[in-house]
């Protein structure tokens, strides 16, 4: 997000933690309003900023309207200084070490620990940096499943910067395609794929769910990934029957604890369990399979 273009963003503040849950909603409810999100913890832990930043001023009283079932919360909508601020925020995001891999920025290249597979990711205006319980979850899945598992054909629903996908392709050594409805995220994926040199072995499209061709022609897949929430989730259940493989597993997430009852019911309709399931604070992954046969 560069400073040509004139920018608005819309500040929520308020003076309390709140419940991953609400947190979660108040983001879905703010994000129409711009074109990139930013929410964090403030005051040492005690309070919360969340930003929504875009080329359109936001109305204001839609903007009312959206925090109204979230009870006395103001926003604060005005025009955006002229600065990068993402890269200004990327500057403040320190390497991660996970597994293997050394994920970091553009500022900590070529700084990768011995012995590590570095992943630069540019998260620009799609998710998935490695920090968040959801993407951390999905890797410790992906590194459990490389130990006993073979693939062939690997898939990533939701791919955001790309992450999931690069890390499959490194531990698996296969090809890895990958799609995401959002244009942006596509062009951020595409971008860090060929930052990491990944251009040939990650084929990204542009894809609603299932629904591209190359996802359709290409199936079944011994492995798929979805890091994306939990009504997209079960909405995707009979796509994902349909193109995982018989022996194939399945990592879902971009859940909280308390939806699992309610992603696992979904899949157990069309004949799918789970295998195991990886929990960080209020987060799941969920590891599926298709049901034995009793």
């Amino acid at each position: 997000m560069t400073t040509n273009t004139k920018l608005f963003s819309v500040n929520v503040d308020f003076d309390f933690k709140p419940e991953p849950a609400w947190r979660l909603a108040l983001e879905e409810a703010l994000e129409p309003f711009g074109e990139a999100l930013v929410s964090f913890e403030t005051d040492g832990g005690k309070g919360w900023h969340m930003e929504v930043i875009g080329q359109a001023k936001p109305n204001a009283a839609a903007v009312k309207a959206a925090l109204k079932p979230f009870g006395r919360l103001e926003a604060v909508i005005g025009p955006v200084p002229d600065k990068d601020w993402l890269a200004e925020s990327r500057k403040g995001l320190a390497p991660l070490k996970m597994g293997p891999f050394f994920i970091h920025g553009e500022h900590d290249r070529g700084r990768a620990p011995r012995n590590t597979i570095p992943l630069e990711i540019d998260a620009g205006m799609a998710f998935g940096t490695g920090r968040h319980e959801t993407t951390s979850g999905c890797v410790k899945a992906l590194l459990k499943l490389a130990k006993s598992m073979k693939v062939k054909k690997v898939l990533d629903i939701g791919t955001g910067t790309g992450i999931l996908a690069f890390a499959a392709h490194h531990l698996f050594q296969v090809p890895v395609l990958a799609g995401d409805n959002d244009k942006d995220a596509v062009r951020v994926a595409r971008e860090n794929a060929a930052i990491n040199g990944l251009k040939k072995q990650i084929r990204i499209v542009a894809s609603d769910g299932y629904r591209a061709k190359a996802i359709r022609d290409n199936g079944p897949y011994d492995l798929v990934t979805a890091n994306i929430l939990a009504n997209p989730l079960i909405s995707l259940a009979p796509d994902l029957a349909r193109n995982l493989a018989r022996n194939g597993r399945a990592i879902l997430s971009g859940l909280l604890k308390t939806q699992e009852k309610d992603v696992l019911a979904a899949h157990r309709a069309v004949g799918l369990e789970l295998d195991f399931r990886i929990r960080q604070n209020d987060w799941s992954v969920l590891v599926l399979k298709r049901k034995s046969k009793r």
